[in-house]
């Protein structure tokens, strides 16, 4: 076969579909779909939305120190997330880790010292086989050189979230972690899929902070929908 041709062959194979409009694109999402996505103005609020009143006013106490997140939880960001959640469509997590990377984070900023996904408890995990949370956390651990590391363990299995309210969501997780590992670190990211009225993340840090009360932690996610409760 002429080298040319496979040359061409080549780079047929390199081209992917974008995962929203399933166009020939040499990325995950296309530069048309890329275009459509409604980001938040994180500058507007200083890189945390903690700062805004439209997002914090959902947020019920936060313990976290700051939120860094894409968008609200509407479209694409819910398809790519319920994806990666439900279907098993595990390149959305690069896709969306990809995109938090390039919007969220600002190297002049400091930035926290390792990432910590928000773990599922085990039976939950072994119907899923997956943590979306930790597949998001291993793709934007290569994009920023930050190590990951599972320093809580799920022990409570928690009702489905979806369809409480905040209050029955912080009873629901009271109390739902334990830490497992030591750190030996002054900053920290709890990295989750959503975040809606942020009673995961604050079950979450209120563990660690039992362990390290000076500890700052950021909240950061891919989406947040406080509005929609």
């Amino acid at each position: 076969m002429p080298f040319s041709l496979l040359k061409r062959l080549g780079a047929g194979l390199s081209r992917q579909s974008c995962l929203l409009c399933y166009q020939s694109s040499h990325d995950l999402l296309c530069p048309w779909c890329c275009q459509d996505l409604a980001l938040f103005n994180l500058s507007a609020c200083h890189y945390n939305l903690l700062q805004w009143p439209k997002i914090r006013q959902g947020l019920g106490e936060p313990v976290y120190h700051k939120l860094l997140a894409c968008g609200e939880y509407q479209w694409p960001l819910d398809t790519l997330i319920k994806g990666l959640k439900f279907s098993r469509k595990t390149r959305n997590a690069k896709a969306v880790a990809d995109l938090f990377y390039t919007h969220a984070l600002r190297p002049q900023q400091p930035w926290p010292d390792v990432i910590i996904p928000v773990p599922l408890h085990r039976s939950r995990y072994q119907s899923r086989s997956y943590n979306q949370a930790m597949e998001i956390a291993k793709h934007l651990a290569r994009r920023s050189g930050l190590p990951v590391i599972e320093a809580c363990r799920r022990d409570k299995r928690t009702s489905a979230q979806t369809q409480l309210s905040g209050a029955q969501r912080r009873r629901n997780l009271k109390q739902a972690f334990t830490l497992v590992q030591p750190l030996r670190v002054a900053r920290v990211a709890i990295l989750d899929d959503i975040l809606t009225t942020g009673s995961t993340v604050n079950s979450l840090s209120e563990t660690l902070l039992q362990h390290y009360p000076d500890l700052y932690i950021e909240a950061w996610c891919i989406a947040v929908s406080p509005l929609h409760q």
